[in-house]
């Protein structure tokens, strides 16, 4: 049946519209995008792989793809799965039949106002306009950080192999720069434009713009709990500084083992693309404290950094299994403790917007870590070898000091950690 909607989109505009509908006593939510001259959408605007704000993803074209009918897609801001406009279906590898339901949208020829095609006994409950703006966009940067005359223009690349792309990312000093590379060689790849992985020596350690200051991790203010303008703003920074080196991991694990074989067996090519998009995710991290930064009247950089986090990458860099053995078994599930602690800090000072972005970077984490381990077993499996002992040797040999309260078991748990791993390590036995 046809189901008009009293509302007109101009293509031209960055207005969508959120309709909900109730079919045999369920109400589901979509939302209407106009998307060139003459094409309408309609797909239902909450992710199906996590519940994302679908109505809020971007929308673009694969200039070429295996992937049949899936050439308009809509592509969600919190973990960048796509989904195709025409059909639903989502071209992520992981995605485990994560379809998002779509309905036929036009203009109406009379009025140009918009019509849905909808099973029959469907009824409309409301619908609204809103307008759309990239939930992942940071505000423009202070010119004393990121001066624009100074960052220059993305190259296309298309020709490089994966490594390349990686080390050029690597050797990025601007941050800036350097998550819109990210964002870039994470869409080449995706999109098949980049085949091969290709070969080549990271540096020894990432760039880092001059404007930084690093210093030891002990000479580094004491953060406090959040409570005032002040502390919330050195938190927020401590985080960024941590996911621009994560961006930077994500990128050295991937260029440092790249023809590294693991019981005669090279890397798939799905392990690049697991941890693309840990580096994607983490450049959207970035992106978002440095928004929250800016709006809280300060920017990065107008504190010292530290770069322990890398200290660990470096002591890790002759061997994959004690890579990712401390990187992402042991620093990021370390995160997945501590941040629900920071989150209700932030949540009892008042500061909404934070909360949001802070608790969207915690649920990625579980995924981060889920790729460790999953990383860490396929390795372990084809050496045979015992992967709880394995982990306890890798981590005496290279992490010092017991695991201490608090320890979040459930997250830990989401995430493929079971307690084998780490319970041997803790305090709180």
């Amino acid at each position: 049946m046809l189901l008009p909607i009293n509302l007109t989109l101009d293509p031209n505009s960055t207005t969508r519209i959120r309709v909900t509908l109730e079919h045999a006593s369920q109400q589901t939510e979509y939302v209407v995008i106009a998307y060139g001259p003459d094409s309408l959408y309609c797909i239902e605007s909450i992710c199906p792989h996590s519940g994302g704000p679908l109505s809020r993803g971007t929308v673009g074209t694969l200039s070429s793809s295996d992937i049949e009918d899936l050439n308009v897609f809509v592509t969600c801001p919190w973990h960048s799965f796509r989904f195709s406009l025409t059909d639903g279906s989502c071209d992520h590898t992981a995605a485990g039949g994560h379809a998002a339901k779509t309905l036929k949208a036009e203009r109406d020829s009379i009025t140009g106002s918009v019509n849905l095609h909808v099973p029959e006994n469907t009824s409309l409950v409301s619908y609204a306009e809103f307008e759309f703006t990239d939930a992942c966009s940071a505000k423009p940067k202070p010119a004393v950080v990121t001066p624009a005359e100074d960052v220059p223009q993305l190259e296309d690349g298309k020709s490089w192999p994966l490594v390349d792309w990686c080390i050029r990312v690597l050797n990025e000093p601007n941050p800036a720069l350097k998550v819109k590379l990210t964002a870039h060689v994470f869409n080449l790849w995706n999109d098949g434009t980049i085949t091969d992985v290709g070969s080549g020596t990271p540096p020894d350690e990432p760039a880092r713009d001059s404007s930084l200051s690093i210093v030891q991790p002990i000479k580094t203010k004491r953060i406090k709990k959040g409570g005032s303008l002040a502390s919330r703003i050195a938190i927020l920074h401590s985080l960024a500084s941590i996911e621009q080196w994560a961006i930077d991991l994500a990128m050295d694990v991937m260029a440092r083992f790249a023809n590294v074989t693991v019981a005669g067996e090279r890397l798939p090519r799905e392990f690049f693309t697991d941890f693309l998009k840990v580096a994607n995710d983490e450049a959207k991290h970035f992106r978002y404290l440095i928004e929250r930064l800016e709006a809280l009247g300060s920017y990065y950089g107008a504190l010292s950094i530290h770069a322990a986090l890398w200290e660990s990458a470096q002591d890790t860099r002759g061997d994959i299994l004690s890579r990712l053995a401390i990187v992402h078994m042991v620093h990021e599930a370390r995160g997945l403790d501590v941040n629900p602690q920071t989150i209700a800090r932030f949540e009892t000072a008042g500061d909404a917007d934070s909360v949001v972005y802070l608790t969207e970077i915690h649920n990625d984490e579980m995924t981060h870590v889920h790729v460790g381990q999953r990383w860490f077993k396929w390795a372990c499996d084809l050496e045979g070898k015992e992967r709880y002992s394995t982990f306890h040797a890798l981590v005496r040999t290279h992490f010092k000091g017991p695991l201490k309260p608090p320890i979040n078991h459930e997250d830990r748990a989401r995430a493929g950690l079971e307690a084998e791993y780490y319970m041997p390590f803790s305090s709180a036995q």
